[in-house]
Protein backbone atom coordinates (compact mmCIF):
# COMPACT_ATOMS: atom_id res chain seq x y z
CA UNK A 1 0.00 0.00 0.00
CA UNK A 2 1.36 3.40 -0.96
CA UNK A 3 2.03 5.62 2.05
CA UNK A 4 0.22 8.94 1.76
CA UNK A 5 2.36 11.35 3.74
CA UNK A 6 4.11 14.66 3.43
CA UNK A 7 7.86 14.35 2.96
CA UNK A 8 9.81 14.05 6.21
CA UNK A 9 10.95 17.68 6.21
CA UNK A 10 7.44 18.99 5.56
CA UNK A 11 5.90 16.70 8.17
CA UNK A 12 8.44 17.81 10.76
CA UNK A 13 7.59 21.44 9.98
CA UNK A 14 3.88 20.83 10.48
CA UNK A 15 4.36 18.92 13.73
CA UNK A 16 6.55 21.75 15.01
CA UNK A 17 3.95 24.39 14.08
CA UNK A 18 1.03 22.46 15.58
CA UNK A 19 2.85 22.01 18.87
CA UNK A 20 4.27 25.55 19.15
CA UNK A 21 2.70 28.64 20.72
CA UNK A 22 2.06 31.68 18.48
CA UNK A 23 4.90 33.88 19.76
CA UNK A 24 7.95 35.68 18.41
CA UNK A 25 11.42 34.79 19.65
CA UNK A 26 11.22 37.90 21.84
CA UNK A 27 8.18 36.43 23.60
CA UNK A 28 5.69 38.84 22.02
CA UNK A 29 2.37 37.21 21.14
CA UNK A 30 1.57 37.23 17.43
CA UNK A 31 -1.29 39.50 16.44
CA UNK A 32 -4.44 37.95 15.00
CA UNK A 33 -6.15 39.87 12.16
CA UNK A 34 -9.48 38.56 13.46
CA UNK A 35 -9.08 39.18 17.18
CA UNK A 36 -6.70 42.05 17.73
CA UNK A 37 -7.09 45.80 17.48
CA UNK A 38 -4.62 47.43 15.11
CA UNK A 39 -4.00 50.48 17.28
CA UNK A 40 -5.19 52.21 20.43
CA UNK A 41 -8.06 54.58 19.67
CA UNK A 42 -8.64 56.11 23.11
CA UNK A 43 -6.08 57.36 25.60
CA UNK A 44 -5.51 60.14 28.09
CA UNK A 45 -3.67 63.24 26.79
CA UNK A 46 0.08 62.71 26.85
CA UNK A 47 0.59 66.14 28.47
CA UNK A 48 -1.56 65.63 31.58
CA UNK A 49 0.93 67.43 33.80
CA UNK A 50 0.70 70.55 31.62
CA UNK A 51 -3.09 70.80 31.76
CA UNK A 52 -4.88 72.97 34.27
CA UNK A 53 -7.20 71.34 36.78
CA UNK A 54 -10.15 72.73 34.82
CA UNK A 55 -8.84 71.22 31.60
CA UNK A 56 -8.35 67.85 33.31
CA UNK A 57 -11.97 67.81 34.44
CA UNK A 58 -13.09 68.77 30.93
CA UNK A 59 -11.05 65.96 29.37
CA UNK A 60 -12.40 63.53 31.93
CA UNK A 61 -15.99 64.55 31.20
CA UNK A 62 -15.50 63.96 27.45
CA UNK A 63 -13.95 60.52 28.01
CA UNK A 64 -16.58 59.56 30.60
CA UNK A 65 -19.39 60.45 28.18
CA UNK A 66 -17.78 58.31 25.46
CA UNK A 67 -17.27 55.47 27.93
CA UNK A 68 -20.92 55.49 29.02
CA UNK A 69 -22.02 55.39 25.37
CA UNK A 70 -19.96 52.26 24.71
CA UNK A 71 -21.17 50.61 27.92
CA UNK A 72 -24.81 51.21 26.99
CA UNK A 73 -24.35 49.95 23.43
CA UNK A 74 -22.37 46.85 24.34
CA UNK A 75 -23.07 43.49 25.87
CA UNK A 76 -21.19 42.49 29.00
CA UNK A 77 -17.62 41.57 27.98
CA UNK A 78 -18.01 37.81 28.46
CA UNK A 79 -21.29 37.74 26.55
CA UNK A 80 -19.79 39.78 23.69
CA UNK A 81 -16.77 37.48 23.52
CA UNK A 82 -18.96 34.38 23.38
CA UNK A 83 -21.16 35.82 20.62
CA UNK A 84 -18.12 36.77 18.57
CA UNK A 85 -16.54 33.35 19.09
CA UNK A 86 -19.67 31.74 17.65
CA UNK A 87 -19.29 33.86 14.51
CA UNK A 88 -15.61 32.98 14.28
CA UNK A 89 -16.47 29.27 14.54
CA UNK A 90 -18.91 29.59 11.65
CA UNK A 91 -16.10 31.10 9.58
CA UNK A 92 -13.75 28.33 10.65
CA UNK A 93 -16.26 25.67 9.56
CA UNK A 94 -16.01 27.18 6.07
CA UNK A 95 -12.22 27.19 6.22
CA UNK A 96 -12.10 23.51 7.15
CA UNK A 97 -13.93 22.63 3.95
CA UNK A 98 -10.42 22.77 2.48
CA UNK A 99 -10.26 19.05 3.36
CA UNK A 100 -12.70 18.16 0.60
CA UNK A 101 -11.53 20.90 -1.76
CA UNK A 102 -8.01 19.46 -1.88
CA UNK A 103 -9.34 16.06 -2.86
CA UNK A 104 -11.58 17.66 -5.50
CA UNK A 105 -8.55 19.46 -6.94
CA UNK A 106 -6.67 16.20 -7.18
CA UNK A 107 -9.50 14.66 -9.21
CA UNK A 108 -10.24 17.72 -11.35
CA UNK A 109 -6.59 18.38 -12.20
CA UNK A 110 -5.76 14.66 -12.45
CA UNK A 111 -2.78 15.04 -10.14
CA UNK A 112 -0.53 12.02 -9.72
CA UNK A 113 2.74 11.00 -8.08
CA UNK A 114 4.48 12.75 -5.20
CA UNK A 115 2.53 15.97 -5.62
CA UNK A 116 -0.69 14.00 -5.15
CA UNK A 117 0.72 12.36 -2.02
CA UNK A 118 1.72 15.74 -0.61
CA UNK A 119 -1.73 17.20 -1.20
CA UNK A 120 -3.42 14.21 0.41
CA UNK A 121 -1.03 14.70 3.32
CA UNK A 122 -2.19 18.28 3.75
CA UNK A 123 -5.83 17.22 3.51
CA UNK A 124 -5.23 14.65 6.24
CA UNK A 125 -3.44 17.23 8.40
CA UNK A 126 -6.40 19.60 8.23
CA UNK A 127 -8.86 16.76 8.79
CA UNK A 128 -7.09 15.24 11.80
CA UNK A 129 -4.49 17.45 13.49
CA UNK A 130 -6.20 20.79 12.84
CA UNK A 131 -9.70 19.50 13.68
CA UNK A 132 -8.34 18.00 16.91
CA UNK A 133 -6.79 21.36 17.81
CA UNK A 134 -10.17 23.00 17.18
CA UNK A 135 -11.77 20.76 19.84
CA UNK A 136 -9.70 22.53 22.50
CA UNK A 137 -10.87 26.02 21.53
CA UNK A 138 -13.28 27.34 24.17
CA UNK A 139 -12.35 31.03 24.32
CA UNK A 140 -11.09 33.73 21.99
CA UNK A 141 -7.66 33.36 23.56
CA UNK A 142 -7.70 29.66 22.67
CA UNK A 143 -8.69 30.59 19.13
CA UNK A 144 -5.64 32.83 18.77
CA UNK A 145 -3.32 29.81 19.06
CA UNK A 146 -5.55 27.65 16.88
CA UNK A 147 -5.77 30.30 14.15
CA UNK A 148 -1.99 30.59 14.05
CA UNK A 149 -1.64 26.84 13.59
CA UNK A 150 -4.32 26.66 10.90
CA UNK A 151 -2.69 29.53 9.02
CA UNK A 152 0.76 27.97 9.28
CA UNK A 153 -0.43 24.71 7.71
CA UNK A 154 -2.33 26.63 5.03
CA UNK A 155 0.71 28.75 4.13
CA UNK A 156 2.90 25.66 4.00
CA UNK A 157 0.43 24.13 1.54
CA UNK A 158 0.36 27.28 -0.59
CA UNK A 159 4.16 27.24 -0.81
CA UNK A 160 3.93 23.64 -2.02
CA UNK A 161 1.39 24.77 -4.65
CA UNK A 162 3.91 27.32 -5.93
CA UNK A 163 6.41 24.55 -6.64
CA UNK A 164 4.19 23.32 -9.50
CA UNK A 165 3.85 26.25 -11.99
CA UNK A 166 1.11 24.63 -14.10
CA UNK A 167 -0.98 23.77 -11.07
CA UNK A 168 -0.50 27.26 -9.66
CA UNK A 169 -1.49 28.90 -12.95
CA UNK A 170 -4.71 26.92 -13.21
CA UNK A 171 -5.54 27.39 -9.53
CA UNK A 172 -5.19 31.19 -9.81
CA UNK A 173 -7.56 31.18 -12.80
CA UNK A 174 -10.07 28.91 -11.03
CA UNK A 175 -10.00 31.15 -7.96
CA UNK A 176 -11.98 33.72 -9.97
CA UNK A 177 -14.56 31.17 -11.11
CA UNK A 178 -17.20 30.23 -8.49
CA UNK A 179 -18.21 27.24 -10.62
CA UNK A 180 -14.92 25.50 -9.78
CA UNK A 181 -14.17 23.81 -6.45
CA UNK A 182 -11.43 26.30 -5.61
CA UNK A 183 -13.41 29.33 -6.77
CA UNK A 184 -16.48 28.30 -4.79
CA UNK A 185 -14.33 27.73 -1.69
CA UNK A 186 -12.66 31.13 -1.98
CA UNK A 187 -16.02 32.88 -2.51
CA UNK A 188 -17.55 31.27 0.60
CA UNK A 189 -14.45 32.07 2.64
CA UNK A 190 -14.55 35.71 1.59
CA UNK A 191 -18.25 35.97 2.44
CA UNK A 192 -17.86 34.36 5.88
CA UNK A 193 -14.82 36.53 6.65
CA UNK A 194 -16.84 39.63 5.74
CA UNK A 195 -19.40 38.54 8.35
CA UNK A 196 -16.62 38.13 10.91
CA UNK A 197 -15.44 41.66 10.18
CA UNK A 198 -18.99 42.96 10.51
CA UNK A 199 -19.41 41.31 13.91
CA UNK A 200 -15.96 42.36 15.03
CA UNK A 201 -17.51 45.46 16.56
CA UNK A 202 -18.65 43.18 19.39
CA UNK A 203 -15.08 42.64 20.48
CA UNK A 204 -13.81 46.08 19.42
CA UNK A 205 -16.26 47.74 21.83
CA UNK A 206 -14.60 45.80 24.65
CA UNK A 207 -11.24 47.27 23.66
CA UNK A 208 -12.78 50.74 23.57
CA UNK A 209 -14.25 50.35 27.06
CA UNK A 210 -10.91 49.13 28.43
CA UNK A 211 -8.99 51.98 26.80
CA UNK A 212 -11.44 54.63 28.00
CA UNK A 213 -11.44 53.24 31.54
CA UNK A 214 -7.65 53.40 31.60
CA UNK A 215 -7.69 56.95 30.25
CA UNK A 216 -10.20 58.10 32.89
CA UNK A 217 -8.12 56.40 35.58
CA UNK A 218 -4.98 58.23 34.41
CA UNK A 219 -6.77 61.58 34.64
CA UNK A 220 -8.20 60.72 38.08
CA UNK A 221 -4.71 59.86 39.30
CA UNK A 222 -3.38 63.20 38.05
CA UNK A 223 -6.24 65.09 39.73
CA UNK A 224 -5.66 63.15 42.95
CA UNK A 225 -1.90 63.82 42.81
CA UNK A 226 -2.52 67.55 42.58
CA UNK A 227 -4.91 67.38 45.51
CA UNK A 228 -2.26 65.72 47.66
CA UNK A 229 0.34 68.27 46.57
CA UNK A 230 -1.82 71.13 47.79
CA UNK A 231 -2.19 69.63 51.27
Amino acid sequence: MRRILLDVKGLFFLVLILSSPPVFASGEVLKSPILDRVKILYSAPSNLEDLTLEQLHEERAVLEKELNSFRQASDAPEIAKQKFLETVFEHDDKRLQIVGVIRDLIDEYQIEGKFRDDLIGYSNTFDVAVRNARKHVHTLQDYRSYDFRFSAVYMSMMMRFNEDPEFRKRMVADMQNPDTSWGKYRKEIDESYAEVQRKKSLIQNIYSVDELEQAVTSIDEEISRRGRTQL
